[in-house]
């Protein structure tokens, strides 16, 4: 093998090794440089050219390989995953937790990695599902009552959403007579598939639990503030990109056509895009506010997925400007959240490069400055062949709602710094921190330049960009002083839910003792009790019974 296939080959390995090896005596007290080395083939593999690896006898005949859509993705992941273990080598430095920690950081990283090489199904669903899976240790690390809460959230719509991506690609490879496991073979197939509609419906919505779209975005704003802050910044920056860059290579962009789909899309961007600073905008916890605004931001890409859907030539010029947004958003979003970490120093950094480690994230995800202003231009450029010129004004007015969350998070950081006692000096925590803010500013420039090109004949193009920000400002201030302060709680519809089953089995419960009936045949306290051990195992088996019926489904819809 060359050296371009053993880097292939060692990028989703070389995180399990590691992991395996933190296990022996001995290799728990390297568990942390683990974890920063896991990233390095990954990132040298991003800056080589194609690369194919076949395994004929692994699986069922894996397919490995990178792209360069799928070397974009590695960049960005594999530069967040090893600056947020750098910045957690001081932030777990005296969590007695760690070495479980990076164990399932590793794996987690196995999978992120993994899934972004695999060009067979089977590989690509292994991996997302170890990624999925792991990243549930992550966000239950601490073991608080809201943390064990957030994680059954979590593995609740983790499974919904491996149950819906089994079905589709069990579907989808029906499509093609079961003659090939390659994923681009499969989304070619899926537009003359009978039950192409069914197949798109479970690998859009399986994939957009992810994603974080509108309802299956519940696990988002609650698994973000009770996960160690380098989590937080993995699990936004570059596992909720997992969900698009599974969209981009199993639905059939390009090749079908359909309103239908376009429609559904543009409305749940357009509702993520809004609905989510609406209610990020209500919160009182940092992260919190960057996990709505994480589906807000994501909502644009759903968007520009609908544009392509409703016409499909778009995918050739949209394609490499969603990646870029993709990186764009992942750096940024990454270093805001390392900066609630680095808040608590606040004290041991000299203020200008405090104020500015703060403020170019924040302005780069608004799309004033840097990477986030090309982003936003790029993305309207694409749009106005479209005959919807209301998607370019969405664009536009979108940065009302990110200025809107970015004034919130740093209100809120400014609030913490007036409360909590300055922590000591922590330099991995503020070096990593200091690297991924420029990184986040400065790299999407250096690896996509030729891109901005046709930008750079439009300087007045910059300048628009700066009146709807201004306004929210103003709008903004003035709501400060004289709007209601409204809050609601992590969770939004978690909460609701929740609420609405307690009403539900308060009026089932009085309506069944609002009548006399016979005496029972066993006491009240018998039938508790024979509650109490059904329900357990219940719990435990549900998501079985529903994986059985679901395959059950799918094997009759492929017979008959």
């Amino acid at each position: 093998m060359t050296l371009d296939q053993w880097l292939l080959l060692l990028t989703p390995i070389w995180p399990l090794l590691l992991a395996a090896l933190t296990c022996i005596p001995g290799g728990q007290r390297h568990a942390g440089t683990a974890a920063v080395l896991a990233c390095l083939p990954a990132l040298w593999l991003s800056q080589l050219a194609y690369t194919h690896l076949s395994l004929p006898t692994l699986l069922l005949g894996s397919v490995w390989q990178t792209l360069p859509i799928s070397q974009t993705f590695l960049l960005f992941t594999a530069l967040l995953w090893l600056l947020s273990a750098l910045y957690g080598l001081g932030y777990l430095q005296k969590d007695s937790r760690a070495v479980s920690f990076w164990r399932l950081w590793l794996l987690t990283l196995s999978g992120n990695l993994g899934l972004l090489v695999s060009a067979d199904i089977i590989s690509f669903y292994l991996f997302f599902a170890l990624m999925t899976f792991a990243g549930y240790g992550l966000v239950i690390h601490n073991r608080s009552a809201s943390a064990l809460r957030a994680g059954r959230i979590y593995l609740v719509m983790a499974i919904m959403g491996e149950m819906l991506i089994l079905s589709g690609l069990f579907l989808a490879s029906a499509a093609t007579a079961h003659t090939s496991i390659l994923s681009s073979d499969l989304a070619r197939a899926i537009p003359e598939s009978s039950h192409a509609q069914l197949i798109l419906f479970c690998l859009f919505f399986g994939f957009g639990v992810k994603a974080g779209i509108p309802l299956l975005h519940l696990w988002l704003p609650l698994a973000h503030p009770v996960a160690p802050t380098p989590a937080s910044a993995v699990l936004s920056g570059a596992m909720i990109k997992a969900g698009l860059f599974a969209w981009l290579g199993l639905l059939p962009l390009g090749e079908f056509q359909s309103s239908l789909w376009a429609a559904t899309l543009i409305i749940l961007g357009f509702t993520a895009a809004f609905g989510a600073a609406l209610l990020g905008v209500l919160q009182n916890a940092p992260k919190a506010v960057l996990a709505y605004s994480s589906i807000s931001q994501m909502g644009l890409m759903t968007l520009t997925l609908g544009c392509i859907f409703l016409q499909p030539s778009l995918l050739l010029p949209l394609l490499p400007v969603l990646t870029f947004f993709a990186l764009h958003h992942a750096l940024a979003k990454g270093a805001l959240f390392l900066s609630t970490g680095i808040n608590a120093q606040y004290q041991t950094i000299p203020v200008v490069l405090f104020s500015l480690g703060m403020l170019l994230p924040a302005l780069s995800l608004i799309g004033l400055l840097g990477s986030g202003a090309h982003a936003k231009l790029l993305l309207k450029a694409g749009l106005y062949d479209l005959p919807l010129n209301s998607l370019i004004l969405a664009i536009t007015l979108s940065a009302a709602a990110t200025t809107s969350l970015m004034l919130r998070f740093l209100w809120l950081l400014k609030q913490q710094r007036q409360q909590d006692t300055t922590e000591s000096t922590n330099t991995w925590m503020q070096l990593s921190w200091a690297a991924l803010v420029l990184c986040s500013f400065f790299a999407p420039q250096w690896f996509a330049a030729d891109l901005f090109t046709p930008l750079y004949q439009q300087p007045l193009a910059y300048a628009e960009l700066w009146w709807v920000p201004a306004l929210t400002l103003l709008i903004s201030l003035w709501l400060r002083h004289h709007a209601p302060r409204w809050q609601i709680l992590q969770g939004d519809m978690v909460i609701v839910f929740e609420q609405a089953s307690r009403w539900l089995a308060s009026a089932l419960t009085a309506t069944a003792f609002s009548h006399k009936a016979p005496a029972p045949a066993m006491s009240t306290k018998a039938v508790q009790a024979w509650l109490a051990r059904l329900e357990p195992r219940c719990r435990s088996q549900i998501a079985a019974l529903f994986g059985l019926l679901l395959l059950l489904a799918n094997l009759l819809i492929w017979w008959f």
